[in-house]
């Protein structure tokens, strides 16, 4: 990929990007203003808990798939997509409900509260997640970039607020019950068009006999190491708040939720740009362009980093009065949280993308053991530093946890690829870096 090509399509999908960042912040102006610190809490941690639940009932298919569809493109290796996604939806569905009914029987027997009954129905969002994260990770591998970055942002993020200030308004009910039921039934919306789009697709796509066909054994095994990366990375990016919500109260929660929001402002251009550079990795790689690969990350690594600090900048020093102006007053308390977690999310931009380069690789399980490092930094120093400093500690934990994963996988890209995806240093000298792998773990 040329770097004219890659601002092209990074262009393309940043504005996307940007206009979904606007209205997931917009989503999250009016439900922390119509709902209140305590309410919005509550929204918060079950989303949060869903998203981790989500993890396992994926199986890592989304991301298997986006990678060998992708690199099949860069090989003479076919893959037959109908069959495999067949498979993948059977796998999901089954895990997803075997995660529901499990989790519905442990409500059962928790002390009852209204968290836990919240929960009882966000269990069920599970199901239609999981079948939409596959659809768009097809998508994505296909080549439907900007398609995949649509439906996964934002159509989901405008979607969920027309539908829950819709409910709301018409019910006159503003609580966290509504908004989840809101973000339910906008999931199964764009389940249904994305499902329409990629139908589209293959039903015109030509099945070479002799393209590959992944088992079903075969396809669990290789997206357990997906599952198992995104899980522990998952609770990487989760655990500040959750921790924060059983150790201190809801309200907390929503306070710390519009820092979060806020500190997640700096890494849009990151997110748009390893959304077109995620299967071109893949296709390098395949294709034994290592040299070409080196190229590409350098380049787009600094090009993220100089638009990450257009928002960083004024997120860290401004970051008590931009909260008041948007969200109100009594969110003031979170001004601080969000200076460090902008501060912690700019400093990863440093490192590059080191994460996407290992997941495209066939390198997936190697990451897999530097994000429970992370995890096991941010779980204990949440723990010791939320109970001494409230929000404030929930951030610097995020952030230290944030940037040490961050270097740790840069380092192992450096070691395992021979690739420096900094944007500073000397890249290798060709015929120094440690060989290609063209395998796919």
């Amino acid at each position: 990929m040329q770097l004219r090509s890659f601002i092209q399509q990074a262009a393309g999908v940043g504005a996307v990007s940007l206009v979904d960042r606007a209205v997931a912040v917009g989503v999250g102006i009016i439900f922390a203003r119509w709902l209140g610190p305590a309410q919005f809490g509550a929204y918060s941690f079950v989303i949060a808990a869903i998203g981790l639940l989500l993890l396992p009932a994926r199986l890592g298919l989304p991301e298997l798939l986006t990678r060998d569809i992708a690199a099949s493109r860069g090989s003479a290796t076919a893959v037959n997509v109908r069959a495999t996604i067949r498979k993948g939806y059977l796998l999901v569905g089954a895990a997803a409900l075997a995660i529901v009914l499990i989790g519905q029987v442990a409500l059962q027997l928790a002390p009852q509260t209204s968290l836990g009954e919240l929960m009882k129905f966000g269990l069920w969002l599970i199901v239609p997640a999981a079948f939409f994260e596959v659809t768009i990770g097809v998508l994505r591998g296909l080549g439907r970039t900007l398609s995949f970055q649509l439906y996964g942002t934002l159509l989901l993020s405008g979607a969920t607020l027309l539908i829950s200030a819709a409910l709301m308004l018409a019910l006159n009910r503003y609580d966290a019950d509504i908004a989840v039921e809101g973000r339910f039934i906008a999931v199964t919306l764009l389940l249904l068009i994305a499902g329409g789009h990629l139908w589209s697709l293959l039903r015109h796509h030509v099945v070479d006999d002799a393209s590959q066909v992944r088992g079903a054994g075969e396809l669990l095994q290789t997206g357990l190491g997906f599952m198992l990366n995104a899980l522990v990375y998952m609770a990487l990016m989760r655990v500040d708040l959750l921790v924060l919500g059983l150790i201190a109260d809801e309200a907390a929660v929503g306070l710390y939720r519009v820092a979060v929001e806020g500190g997640l402002l700096v890494a849009f251009a990151y997110g748009a740009a390893t959304i077109v550079l995620a299967p071109e990795y893949a296709r390098l790689f395949a294709a034994g362009e290592h040299q070409l690969l080196q190229r590409l990350v350098r380049q787009t690594g600094r090009l993220i980093m100089l638009a990450g600090a257009a928002t960083a900048i004024p997120l860290i020093i401004f970051s008590e009065q931009i909260i008041t102006l948007v969200f109100g007053a009594e969110y003031a308390g979170a001004g601080l949280a969000l200076s460090i977690l902008a501060a912690g999310h700019f400093a990863t931009f440093f490192f590059g993308d080191p994460v996407y380069l290992l997941n495209m690789t066939g390198h997936h399980n190697r990451i897999t053991a530097l994000v429970g490092i992370g995890l096991a930094i941010s779980l204990i120093l949440c723990l010791v530093l939320i109970p001494l400093l409230g929000l404030t500690g929930a951030a610097l934990a995020a952030s230290i946890a944030l940037v040490s994963y961050r270097a740790l996988a840069f380092r192992a890209v450096y070691r395992t690829l021979g690739i420096n995806c900094a944007v500073f240093g000397r890249a290798p000298k060709a015929g120094s870096a440690a060989p290609l792998r063209t395998n796919m773990e």
